[in-house]
This record gives structure tokens, C-alpha cells and sequence, in this order.
């Protein structure tokens, strides 16, 4: 099946997908730095080890808006052009979801579950629908010569966030079984991504991955 219009638009695809691989690592790279730095300096128990655990992934995020400089429109966040039923829908999922995660927390009896949920089911979610769905989204579909855009940039974004999982190998090291749950955290990933990406495609915005994507995360065993 042809991909591309000229083997020139191939080889050029190609080459922004190595770049981007090579961006994805090294923001892997500077996070779990970020994080151990946390570590080694305060040595952070109970609710601040989430704490600094949300700290890197805002921090990482702060320099790549610094760096890239998008657009709202880069990182699919565009309002005005939203359908009323759409904006209405968005704007619900906010206090659903922070119901959900507050009635967790509750339930538990504990805040430092709190604070892991707001870690892992906003911030992470949030960092990554951005840098995936978002900006290397549309930096991926604007490449040109390709024949079905849409779909082999849902594709590529799919496998891309997949491979992602592998750099949290740092939060997933004090497992014994260290590759099976990398396995594990990739195929997660590429299941997530299927969805995500959908809704992506679908919306034509982040919004709605990032709303599913939290459910997901504050859901996940």
C-alpha cells in the first residue's frame, strides 16, 4: 500500500520520526534526572515523593513550551472553532472528574493518595496528551507527500507513545520483574493510545484524549 506520494516524502517522514524518538529520550532523560536530583537532595517520603514526582513532569513542561513555543493550535487546544456540544462536554468532564478523584482520596482515608491521584491522573495525562496528541500530532500531520495523513499520523503518534513507556523504566526499577511490566506498560500504552488517538482524530482537539486519558490513568490497576 502506498504511503507516500515520492520516496523523497518517505525518507523526509522518516527522518522527523528519528528526530522525534531522539527528543522523546532525552525528555525521558531530563525527567528521571530531575526526579533523582529530587531524591538525592530531599530524599522525599509519603506525600512529598508525589509531590516531586509531579514536579518533573512540570518542569520538563515549562522548558518545552520555553523551547518549541507552540501554538494552541499546535497542541490541539484551539476553543473557538469547538462545537457548543462539544465545549459543554469538555467543560462537565472537569468537576466529574475531579469528583472522582476527591471520592478516591476520601474513601482511602489517606492524602497521600490524594496526591499521587493529582500526579498521575492530571498532571502525567495531561503532560503527555500535550507532547503526543498535541504538538508532535500536528507536526507529524503537516508533513508533506503523504497520501492518508490523518491515519498514518494516528498510527505513528500511536507506536511513538508506546515506545514512550519505556522511559519510566526509573519509577518501575524497584520491581523484580522489571521487563515483564515494561512489556506490560507498552502494550497498556499502545491499547491507550488506540483510544486516544481516536478521539484525537475524531475531535479534531486534545480535550477529549486528555479527559479520557485521566479516567484511564485513575482507573489503571
Amino acid at each position: 500500500m502506498k504511503l507516500f506520494n515520492t520516496t523523497m516524502d518517505r525518507n523526509n517522514f522518516l527522518k522527523l520520526v528519528l528526530k522525534i524518538i531522539l527528543a522523546l529520550a532525552i525528555i525521558q532523560i531530563l525527567r528521571a534526572v530531575i526526579f533523582e536530583f529530587f531524591s538525592l537532595t530531599v530524599q522525599p517520603t509519603g506525600p512529598l515523593f508525589f509531590i516531586f514526582r509531579g514536579l518533573d513532569f512540570i518542569i520538563v513542561g515549562i522548558i518545552l513550551l520555553l523551547y518549541f513555543k507552540p501554538s494552541l493550535n499546535d497542541l490541539g487546544l484551539r476553543w473557538d472553532n469547538i462545537r457548543l456540544r462539544n465545549k459543554i462536554i469538555y467543560i462537565m468532564g472537569v468537576p466529574v472528574l475531579t469528583i472522582l478523584i476527591l471520592s478516591q482520596s476520601v474513601f482511602e482515608g489517606e492524602f497521600d493518595i490524594l496526591i499521587g491521584l493529582l500526579v498521575y491522573a492530571i498532571i502525567s495525562p495531561i503532560f503527555e496528551e500535550l507532547v503526543f496528541r498535541g504538538y508532535i500530532w500536528s507536526k507529524l500531520n503537516e508533513s508533506e507527500g503523504m497520501i492518508n495523513p490523518d491515519g498514518l499520523t494516528f498510527l505513528t503518534v500511536t507506536l511513538l507513545f508506546s515506545l514512550w513507556q519505556l522511559g519510566y523504566a526509573d519509577v518501575l526499577i524497584r520491581y523484580s520483574n522489571l521487563g515483564l511490566i515494561m512489556v506490560l506498560k507498552m502494550i497498556g500504552g499502545l491499547v491507550l493510545g488506540l483510544f486516544v488517538g481516536y478521539l484525537r482524530l475524531k475531535t479534531g482537539k486534545t480535550y477529549a484524549s486528555i479527559l479520557f486519558h485521566c479516567l484511564w490513568s485513575l482507573f489503571e490497576p
